[in-house]
């Protein structure tokens, strides 16, 4: 059986002041018994923060349990993006569901530690700390949350 993280994302085009723009956020759900898996691929920022929210809480709200959400693939990430997830946390958490974000790309993962919110968020599979310092190629990741 083929998963939709399997499938190539589409490429996704919006109308923006009359001209397009290729969207720079994509969201991939695959629902799940008990949770959903999203998977989120590209840029998150203010332009994209709305819809990501959208998608996300859409996500949340057809989960009994709540949401993991791979974030490998995120290549940007700024506060708007922040704010989303720490959003849907507290949503999560007041409807008795859990958040967690796994894998996050060495952009996501330095802004959760700038932040301090990776003592607020459930974060699994953390670049390990030598990909993060060297900043190129792919990152590895560690099961444990960065010391």
């Amino acid at each position: 059986m083929t998963s939709q993280f399997d499938r190539p994302l589409p490429a996704a085009v919006e109308h923006i002041n009359g001209t397009l723009r290729p969207s720079v956020v994509a969201v991939v759900c695959e629902p799940g018994a008990q949770r959903v898996a999203v998977r989120v691929c590209g840029e998150i920022d203010m332009e994209d923060a709305d819809g990501l929210r959208r998608d996300l809480t859409a996500a949340l709200d057809s989960s009994p349990c709540g949401l993991d959400i791979d974030l490998s693939a995120v290549t940007f990430c700024d506060s708007q993006g922040l704010h989303v997830l720490s959003d849907l946390n507290r949503q999560a958490r007041k409807a008795g569901k859990t958040l967690v974000l796994t894998a996050p790309s060495r952009p996501v993962a330095r802004l959760l530690r700038v932040t301090g919110a990776q003592h607020l968020l459930t974060v699994r599979g953390w670049p390990l700390p030598e990909t993060l310092a060297a900043g190129t190629g792919p990152a590895r990741f560690s099961g444990t949350r960065p010391g």
